[in-house]
């Protein structure tokens, strides 16, 4: 299994340490040149306290790559998770970008702490809210908004690497919870 973090900040990079951590391969998009810097120190702290909230071992760690290319970086991915900073004309342009070049079965899920999948979505692309606690590593909570089918999707993926989906009926102006 592959995901794609796209934005490897303090949320992405808590996306990337889960994924990993739990088997998967893991892609990393992020033009900031501090970007490996910053999730080494991320992955360093869940490498630390992830093993201690399970009740089994953690299976083996997936791949970790970092990818200057975004169709490369999402090319075969399972998983998309968009964590960029939450200005709607850069999600628009970005989750535009990932519908095209993400495989059609892909979940794409937005970290956004604002904004509301029909806004998300509305030129077009198909991503649904993924809005994780923080830090993502420690905090198995997630909010799911969006199209039934992709949230179920969505929630049975991320059971799979340890996470507690809360799956939003329908949308509404603010989170329900963090």
């Amino acid at each position: 299994m592959k995901a794609a973090i796209i934005g490897g900040g303090v949320i992405g990079g808590g996306w990337a340490a889960r994924f990993l951590l739990n088997g998967w391969d893991v892609a990393v998009f992020d033009r900031d040149p501090a970007a490996e810097a910053k999730l080494a120190v991320v992955l360093a702290n869940a490498r630390r306290s992830m093993p201690a909230l399970y009740d089994r071992h953690l299976p083996a760690e997936g791949q970790l790559s970092f990818q200057s290319d975004l169709a490369t970086a999402v090319a075969d991915a399972d998983w998309v998770q968009e964590s960029v900073p939450e200005r709607l004309e850069l999600k628009h342009k970005l989750l535009g970008q990932l519908s095209e070049l993400a495989p059609a079965a892909a979940v794409i899920g937005s970290s956004t702490s604002g904004f509301k999948p029909s806004v998300l979505n509305a030129q077009g692309a198909r991503a649904i809210v993924a809005h994780p606690f923080n830090p993502v590593y420690l905090l198995p909570l997630v909010e799911l908004v969006g199209e039934p089918a992709n949230t179920a999707r969505a929630a049975e993926i991320l059971r799979s690497i340890g996470m507690f989906p809360l799956t939003l009926a329908r949308e509404i102006e603010a989170h329900i919870a963090d």
